[in-house]
């Protein structure tokens, strides 16, 4: 309701009326997206050339100061957390609850220090590491990509920041960076390849880039990561109570209320990056066309069976994306864009507040080849394909043949 009242003009007094300018409003902006081919990105013969105005009237996003600050309480609220459980649960084991964690030790209840804490009505949470080489796909080296990784090491110089130490192809189609111990890596889903043009996928490559050169894949992911693992700690602990349940609780609260305008300001200023780097149209087309191909890839993975099909899951996908006619495409992210029924995600703005800002800044001139598919970036895309296809579907590991023999064969 409140956003339609912002899209909506001052004399609008109706919300019907307000949805609908929204409904005008956001197929003005896909017109202005269908406006480039769906498989190369390339521009079609009838497109406009004029860009949406710039609409003051979006939620501004959250200034560098506040999103220093807020990352600053964040890190103080963690530390506060293991603080104030393991000193409470002293105090508490100090005051007679050893009574019950003894009792629990006995019958075999209690064996870890979460356990402790758990029977004095506490939470305890452990923040998984993340494994790389068994999550995030394979490494992607120069050889096998030179111009993918010259367009990383273009972007990186523009926005002032280090190529990440890896590149890694994942299986699903999203993108990101990550870091773990003293490592940083950009993820590239495979299917996004066959969608994007090389001109968007540098728009996603500049956008996630933002976020390495920010510190997002560090300080701020640790702290979203633990809001997210104490949450799903509390979820699994309904009868937590007392002092600690409470404290797990009101901690819980105040992260979650810090780490919304956080991470959609992050989104906000990586945004603006990639709009600034690739040209606005360019990133609001890869960014309404990996929104939509989230969506049909899952459907495809869940009715895809390796066991009767001729073509591994990417040529699968493949050749289902290119089959759909354009008019589905136009109807797939008009549907998106104006959908009642999108969930609410803390971490993302609203899509057609992100499509309506990235649309404000103008576009770039392309260079030669930009128009092409992202595909070829890499070498030999089908290799990839089928390894990550035999990664996804192997059952067991086949034994390599020995070069020895048994003695006298």
């Amino acid at each position: 309701m409140q956003r339609a009242s912002a899209l909506a003009s001052r004399d609008s007094h109706c919300i019907d009326c307000a949805r609908a300018l929204e409904i005008a409003r956001t197929a003005e902006i896909v017109g202005r997206l269908d406006s480039r081919c769906h498989r190369c990105g390339g521009p079609m013969a009838d497109s406009p050339s004029r860009d949406l105005e710039h609409r003051d009237d979006l939620e501004s996003p959250v200034g560098h100061l506040g999103l220093l600050w807020r990352g600053c309480i964040l890190r103080l609220i963690q530390r506060l957390y293991w603080v104030g459980t393991f000193s409470g649960a002293v105090v508490l084991l100090a005051l007679g609850g050893f009574v019950p964690v003894l009792r629990g030790w006995l019958l075999n209840r209690v064996s870890s220090w979460s356990d402790v804490v758990a029977t004095l009505g506490g939470v305890w949470l452990h923040v998984e590491s993340i494994d790389p080489d068994s999550d995030l796909g394979p490494v992607l080296a120069r050889v096998d990509a030179p111009l993918l990784f010259e367009t990383i090491d273009s972007v990186g110089r523009r926005l002032g920041v280090k190529p990440p130490g890896q590149v890694r192809l994942t299986y699903l189609p999203c993108c990101g960076v990550v870091a773990w111990r003293r490592s940083r890596a950009l993820i590239i889903g495979l299917p996004l390849f066959r969608v994007l043009s090389r001109r968007e996928l540098r728009a996603v490559v500049s956008h996630e880039l933002a976020h390495l050169a920010r510190g997002d894949a560090t300080q701020a992911a640790r702290s979203a990561k633990f809001v997210e693992a104490l949450e799903q700690a509390v979820e699994r602990s309904p009868h937590a109570r007392g002092p600690l349940g409470f404290w797990a609780r009101y901690l819980l609260g105040e992260a979650s209320r810090l780490i919304e305008p956080v991470a959609r300001g992050q989104e906000a200023r990586a945004d603006r990056s990639s709009a600034l780097i690739a040209g606005g149209p360019t990133a609001a087309s890869a960014l309404v066309k990996v929104a939509v191909v989230q969506p049909l890839f899952k459907e495809v993975l869940e009715t895809y069976d390796p066991s009767s099909e001729h073509h591994n899951l990417y040529a699968f996908f493949r050749m289902f994306w290119y089959r759909l006619p354009p008019e589905l495409h136009s109807a797939m992210r008009l549907a998106l864009l104006t959908s009642r029924d999108v969930p609410h995600e803390p971490a993302h703005p609203p899509l057609p507040m992100r499509i309506a800002s990235l649309q404000a800044y103008p576009d770039h001139a392309g260079t030669n080849g930009d128009a092409q598919s992202a595909s070829t970036f890499l070498g030999d895309l089908e290799i990839f394909e089928q390894m990550l296809h035999n990664r996804l579907f192997s059952t067991a590991d086949v034994a390599e043949p020995s070069v020895f023999h048994r003695n006298g064969s």
